[in-house]
């Protein structure tokens, strides 16, 4: 109702300017400009008195709503489960009632809507079960917790590109650290971004607390966690003791979950991306300047200067970061000629997939991906790298050649000399087989290293006369007539005018010649 009376107040203002922007000289083009009407719409409202507009408002058409007879069930619903979302109420409505019309989940959306504005139900959160309690202090240097994060951001053109990061923080002071990357984190650049924070922290914590990520665990197997291999071995050379949470429970770890929304909502709001150093760079003195330089909102104090007491509680660290060395890895070919990569499909030049064990080398550097043939090495081909993700990244010189068999034609023609049977019998199977037309043709190709000329000239003359259209055929019946060639150990002449197939192969060509 409160919508449908501001409506009319619309309309009612709506129709008072429209004749005030009359009276003050302007047309029904410029009136429609200035209240963003349509000119019909306008011509309407100048028409129309105040008592007629009175009366059209007054008689304004009340629909009556799809879901009108289920309000009771749906207000009851509302009541006893105010967290309800409008696709769990949807399937409710089908399972109780077999004659529910067919209406979109949006249209229960809107109508449970009403129902709440009418009834005054508010919606909130569905109740938890989970009891909390209030944690003590870690000692220092006992925990960290790390997690990774994305978002997309924009560059100065205009462009979006999605960045990733790494975030570690001690859970006593909430000292923090940040790493950006352009590319996915795997295992090795995971690695490296670990002992940047080593480095940064000038020590390492006894335990670090993680989400079950496939990058860092391969299995959890009840409580004996298999690492991945690469992770497994900073485990073992760094002496810290990894802690996974349990699936689906991001609470275990907080205060990192805290501080990735942090870094999203602070750091990189509205800010401009130009190269990945840069970000780095600029990222070290945000922590300086406000992460780690700023009162915590929970301990109510200046992480920074905890940390200078939690430093002396750290692990000393002995190594030195180094970035990931960056290999070409192999990957299949797929019979379309593509090759996937992060979710995306790329295309290679046509001919390229060979059979099932077709493999190319596939290496990422900077914005662009490049494909090397594994057997040589050679560059094949550079796409754009794509961020997003189930897209075909394309090359129009990859597709396949689409000719109507012209130069193959060429090349059967070139072959025989000319012969004009050869030309007569070509025209007759374009005619005859115009979607296998091609196919014929590339049979006959392959037939020219095999036989000579005169051997081609004379298979598909006899097969004109024949009334025989088919390349496998003139295959055929050029290794009969090699065969013969060969038994006599003498060359057949190419034309032989007494025999009964050349006199009807001249009549042919004597009725195509008139014609």
């Amino acid at each position: 109702m409160e919508i449908m009376s501001r409506y009319l107040k619309d309309r009612q203002y709506m129709w008072y300017k429209a004749r005030e922007l009359q009276a003050k000289g302007f047309n029904k083009t410029q009136i429609g400009k200035c209240l963003g009407l349509n000119r019909k719409t306008v011509r309407k409202y100048l028409a129309m008195n105040q008592e007629e507009f009175a009366g059209r408002q007054a008689s304004h058409p009340k629909y009556a709503l799809k879901l009108e007879k289920y309000e009771n069930y749906v207000r009851s619903i509302l009541e006893e489960y105010p967290w309800i979302s409008a696709a769990r109420l949807h399937d409710w409505l089908r399972e109780c009632y077999p004659d529910f019309p067919g209406v979109c989940q949006k249209t229960v959306y809107n109508y449970a809507g009403k129902i709440r504005s009418k009834y005054r139900i508010d919606k909130c959160r569905e109740p938890h079960k989970r009891d909390y309690e209030k944690l003590p202090d870690t000692p220092y240097g006992e925990y960290a917790q790390a997690d990774f994060g994305e978002k997309w951001m924009r560059t100065q053109e205009g462009k979006a590109v999605k960045v990733y990061f790494f975030v570690a923080v001690l859970s006593r002071s909430r000292y923090k650290f940040v790493h950006f990357s352009r590319k996915p984190f795997n295992t090795e650049l995971a690695v490296y971004a670990h002992e940047l924070a080593f480095s940064y922290f000038g020590g390492k914590p006894r335990k670090i607390v993680y989400d079950q990520d496939k990058i860092l665990l391969a299995r959890e197997n009840l409580g004996d966690l298999i690492l991945t291999k690469k992770f497994q071995s900073l485990v073992k050379e760094q002496h810290f003791q990894p802690v996974f949470c349990r699936k689906s429970d991001p609470e275990s770890k907080g205060k990192v979950e805290n501080v990735v929304k942090y870094v999203k909502s602070n750091f990189l709001v509205a800010r401009a991306f130009h190269d990945t150093d840069r970000l780095n760079e600029e990222v070290r003195l945000w922590l300086e300047r406000t992460g780690n330089g700023k009162e915590h909102g929970t301990t109510r104090l200046v992480p920074s200067e905890e940390f200078v007491k939690e430093r002396t509680y750290l692990m000393p660290y002995y190594g030195t970061p180094r970035p990931p060395h960056e290999e070409m890895r192999e990957y299949h070919v797929r019979k379309d000629n593509t090759v996937q990569y992060l979710g995306n499909y790329y295309t290679l030049p046509h001919g390229t997939y060979r059979n099932g064990e077709t493999m190319v080398w596939l290496y990422e550097t900077g914005d662009h991906v490049e494909i090397y043939a594994r057997e040589t090495g050679k560059l094949i081909c550079r796409h754009e790298l794509c961020r997003l993700r189930g897209k075909t990244v394309r090359d129009r010189s990859h597709s396949r050649p689409k000719d109507s068999g012209r130069n193959l034609t060429e090349q059967i023609l070139a072959h025989t000399e000319g012969a004009p049977g050869v030309s007569l019998w070509l025209e007759r199977l374009q005619e005859k087989k115009e979607r296998y037309y091609r196919e014929n043709l590339k049979v006959l190709v392959r037939a020219i290293p095999l036989y000579s000329g005169s051997i081609l000239a004379e298979a598909i003359g006899t097969c004109l006369v024949q009334g025989i259209y088919n390349g496998n055929s003139v295959c055929s019946l050029c290794e009969h007539i090699y065969k013969e060639r060969s038994r006599q150990d003498v060359p057949i002449p190419a034309e032989r005018p007494d025999s009964e197939i050349m006199r009807t192969y001249n009549e042919i060509l004597l009725a195509h010649d008139k014609k």
